[in-house]
């Protein structure tokens, strides 16, 4: 049963990052090809004719106009593909100079502004427009506007592209919200329907003091401020209520190692997250100039990328523990290795990918980054071999398990202990003098390991040192009773007892006792030992034998003889 979540929480992580390597073109081009088509068109055919007809309605300043005005038209009426004419509108801008990810939003704000300050000042008289492919930048408007104490040169103007394509210049987008703020009290010219959207229908029923300045925004866009932070700080609130309910319903249905006092604090990233979106969403409505909406848009996306980071390592913890409580209810101490080993590696990887994420909302180039991890990787690798290795030790400790958590193992020079945890880098074992020894894998994998955990018995043995002057009668009848004693034994295995006279030295005559304890348990084996040794002594007093123990003899000789021996000693000397 674990095996099989972690084999799927293993093809879960992969299939992310097989997804996270795939470009976005190949998977759209995947999708476009499982529905079902009308003809086949060669695709450079058809991207090429795509961009003739985009370049045509883009070939000079009145066509860029007459697309841009058109488009807008078709907006006015609300049609439901009003989305792709307002695309079309925003692609009539020059937005280069605009971040990637705010062209959209910054097209579409600037086709608004531009639209309703066309409508104010005339109707466009698309006669009066050149018409030369070729022909120098053209200027609809320019003036200087004063705004506190700076100048503004606003302009509308058209210029070539280095495509070919004639679009409204950069300092067009980038002024336009000044010159409409100028003309904004202006009502539109005769024949001409204004454009309108809910935002400028909330806006006629506000206050007209709404609109005036206050520290760089309109008090309006103070007003909206405070009711997306209002609404942001619902919806943390919210989620952390609704997450921790989950989290301790999930909890108590698993019976998870998860103490609730710490429930709610791991609900931060989750109400952080609905705040950073509702700010995000928030943000689009407030038309805001332009360095202003960079700005905060940038900031939201930011905290959108590490809060999505830290809601999925809580998950990723979440899940540790599920798999946590599966591992202990086996009998296989492997999954106690592999479920903190798995545990470490998604959040590798959601560190990886999170990583990158961030990086992207900071408008780094990921694949210039990723091009250059590529070069230096070689580089890398040789500088962290050593980590490398012990990664691989770590796989190779594993999958081959010389032992498991818990078990008692011996090791090269005299290292001994239980091994308490398995991690990326190192093993950690806990010596019987209770000090903890990290053991890097790679060395771990080439040591001899003999793993008393994985007996199945426990051999006791030891020799009984009986005294010469022991009749041979009652050596004899010892032996066998202690062969009956360990025979009738609840723990000690019969068929393994060894009980024989074994040698005979120049202090004893030693009979050997070899016993095997049916148990893994070291402390059983201690206390059946002290047992058996107690009714070995208790034997002994029984059948009259005893035990030798270490004797010195000394001879004293008569005072007459040791004069002569130390006479001729001397004699013996002098020769």
């Amino acid at each position: 049963m674990l095996m099989r979540h972690l084999a799927f929480l293993f093809v879960f992580i992969f299939s992310l990052q097989t997804y996270a390597q795939v470009p976005v073109s190949v998977i759209n081009k995947a999708l476009a090809q499982s529905k079902p088509k009308v003809a086949e068109v060669p695709p450079a055919a058809e991207t090429s004719y795509i961009r003739y007809e985009e370049l045509e309605k883009l070939k000079s300043p009145r066509e860029t106009m007459r697309t841009f005005v058109e488009s807008m038209e078709e907006v006015k009426k609300a049609t439901g593909s009003s989305r792709a004419y307002f695309d079309q509108a925003a692609r009539t801008f020059n937005l280069s100079r605009i971040d990637e990810s705010l062209r959209e939003m910054t097209g579409r704000q600037a086709a608004e502004k531009l639209i309703n300050t066309l409508d104010r000042i005339t109707k466009i008289d698309f006669n009066h427009i050149p018409d030369d492919p070729n022909g120098s930048k053209w200027y609809f408007r320019k003036q200087s506007l004063t705004e506190g104490s700076k100048t503004i040169e606003a302009e509308i103007a058209i210029e070539k592209n280095a495509d070919g394509a004639w679009r409204f210049t950069p300092e067009t987008v980038s002024t336009i919200g000044n010159l409409y703020t100028s003309i904004s009290h202006l009502g539109v010219v005769e024949g001409v329907v204004e454009y309108k959207n809910w935002k400028t229908r909330l806006k006629g029923h506000l206050p007209a003091w709404t609109s005036e300045e206050l520290l760089m925004f309109t008090k309006g866009q103070w007003l909206g401020f405070l009711f997306i932070f209002s609404v942001g700080i619902l919806a943390l609130s919210l989620i952390r209520y609704l997450t921790t309910l989950y989290i301790r319903a999930l909890v108590k249905k698993e019976s998870l190692n998860f103490k609730e006092k710490d429930h709610y604090k791991a609900t931060l990233p989750f109400g952080l997250l609905a705040f950073s979106l509702v700010g995000m969403g928030g943000i689009r409505l407030l038309e805001l100039d332009l360095d202003s909406y960079a700005v905060l848009i940038r900031a939201f996306y930011i905290l959108i990328a590490v809060t999505s980071v830290w809601s999925a390592v809580k998950i990723v913890d979440l899940i540790t523990l599920h798999f946590v409580k599966i591992a202990k209810d086996t009998h296989n101490k492997f999954d106690d290795v592999l479920v903190p080993m798995l545990s470490k590696t998604s959040k590798v990887l959601v560190m990886a990918f999170g990583t990158i994420l961030v990086a992207h909302s900071l408008t780094f180039d990921i694949g210039s980054i990723l091009a250059g991890l590529g070069i230096g990787g070689v580089a890398v690798a040789l500088a962290a071999k050593d980590t490398i290795s012990n990664l691989f030790g770590s796989v190779t400790v594993i999958m081959d398990r010389p032992f498991l958590i818990g078990d008692y193992v011996s090791l090269d020079k005299g290292l001994e202990g239980t091994v308490e945890e398995v991690g990326f880098r190192s093993t950690r074992i806990r010596t019987p003098h209770q000090s903890l020894v990290s053991i890097p894998n790679n060395v771990l994998a080439n040591m001899a390991i003999d793993n008393f955990g994985m007996r199945g018995s426990r051999r006791f043995k030891t020799f009984l040192q009986m005294d010469y002057s022991t009749p041979v009668e009652k050596l004899e009848e010892f032996c066998e009773r202690l062969r009956y004693l360990c025979k009738i034994h609840p723990i000690i295995n019969p068929d393994t007892a060894q009980i024989y006279v074994n040698d005979m030295t120049d202090k004893s005559i030693n009979i050997l006792l070899t016993v095997f304890f049916k148990t893994t348990d070291g402390n059983v084996e201690l206390e059946e030992r002290h047992k058996l040794l107690m009714e070995i002594l208790k034997l002994a007093n029984e059948v009259g034998v005893r035990f030798a123990f270490p004797t010195n003899t000394m001879l004293l000789a008569p005072t007459d003889e040791l004069q002569n021996f130390k006479e001729a000693r001397a004699s013996n000397s002098s020769l």
